[in-house]
């Protein structure tokens, strides 16, 4: 049973190819975080050009990765059982367009903040790390995006989020537990956009203007479907 965390950089948000992959082994045995293999990184061709927003933001370029592999010839080992990241599901998604089959557990650093810190500012991986590792922040942040150094970031955000699940009355001791608690986190508690940003889904539910902005929401095409079960489950109460 392996558990990576793992960072991708990309073409962009719309069908994105890989431009670079890091990843790290852990463990989690009493709660505590043990790294059994360091974070290291690769970068592979896109086979399609990089958007300028991405440029931006990874300082990857075409010309950066013109003769790395294509991406297409990443392999995820068929031992890793779960996946770790921020926003993991992106990153799964970027790992299928490679021609990655093989789908662990996913284990989601972001939703778990969202449901432990609801009204946290942001919950974007630097905005955590800032919030519980302001030095390390401080000394660091400025290499966010460079995915091997996202590796750690979300390490120590994790470590943290384990923390606070526990002191909150959870019991996140292994890797299952925490599966377990990212895959309730996922049903959110409280909106993270729109004109009712950081309010409780519950609480829209029991007027009519909220209840019918939740209904209208489970209209959307694109809504998230565990937003869609959390507004059901609001409704129905």
């Amino acid at each position: 049973m392996t558990t990576y965390i793992l960072d991708t950089e990309t073409t962009g948000l719309v069908d994105p190819h890989m431009t670079e992959a890091a990843y790290s082994i852990i463990a989690i045995n009493n709660a505590k975080i043990e790294v059994i293999q360091a974070p290291r990184s690769k970068r592979f061709n896109p086979l399609k050009p990089i958007s300028l927003g991405s440029m931006a933001t990874s300082h990857i370029c075409d010309e950066d990765v013109a003769h790395e592999p294509p991406h297409t010839e990443f392999r995820l080992p068929n031992s890793v059982e779960y996946l770790v990241g921020h926003n993991i599901d992106y990153d799964m998604a970027v790992l299928k367009n490679a021609g990655v089959t093989h789908t662990p557990k996913l284990i989601c650093t972001k939703a778990m903040s969202s449901y432990l810190l609801p009204t946290l500012e942001s919950h974007k991986l630097v905005s955590l790390l800032y919030h519980f590792h302001r030095q390390v922040a401080r000394e660091q942040a400025k290499h966010a995006h460079a995915a091997i150094y996202d590796i750690y970031f979300t390490q120590l955000v994790l470590g943290s989020l384990i923390e606070l699940a526990n002191s909150q009355g959870h019991n996140i001791t292994d890797v299952e537990s925490l599966y377990q608690f990212s895959e309730m986190a996922r049903i959110p508690t409280h909106l993270s956009f729109g004109k009712y940003k950081g309010q409780a889904i519950t609480e829209l539910a029991t007027s009519s203007d909220g209840a019918g902005y939740l209904k209208w929401l489970m209209g959307q095409e694109s809504i998230d479907p565990y937003l869609a079960e959390a507004c059901q489950q609001a409704l129905n109460s």
